[in-house]
């Protein structure tokens, strides 16, 4: 079975927006929440023998960044998970690949990493509850 890397996307400006907007939603159902962080995953099927070497991890790494933002992509979670909080993952069912699946899997075979299969994309939730 092919290992799936995960390439972790800190969050940009707009994505706080975005994060209060959910906030003030969720605080109805959930009055005890105190915040809400998020972040992208490229979650991505490689099928080499070997795990990526140092050429490739680069190339994969500015393939899912922002060229204004160096250093924006990790392979740990940017989240930290606190005792009382909640981490959700929300992203596409794994038994169908999705049409932006194979338009990021033809830019990755364009850059010469043909061992990437597919990448799916979730974007993580981490809810900060009262403990």
């Amino acid at each position: 079975m092919s290992p799936v890397l995960h390439f972790y996307v800190r969050p940009s400006g707009h994505e706080g927006a975005a994060s209060g907007h959910i906030r003030r939603k969720l605080q109805g159902k959930l009055p005890e929440l105190q915040g809400v962080e998020t972040e992208l995953c490229y979650n991505v099927d490689w099928t080499a023998e070997v795990l990526p070497s140092a050429e490739e991890m680069k190339k994969l790494m500015w393939l899912f960044g922002c060229p204004l933002l160096p250093g924006d992509v990790a392979q740990e979670s940017w989240l930290l998970l606190g005792s009382s909080d909640l981490l959700l993952e929300v992203g596409p069912r794994l038994n169908f690949s999705t049409p932006s699946s194979t338009n990021i899997v033809s830019v990755c075979h364009a850059a010469g990493l043909e061992a990437v299969d597919r990448v799916e994309t979730t974007r993580r939730y981490l809810l900060s509850v009262w403990p």
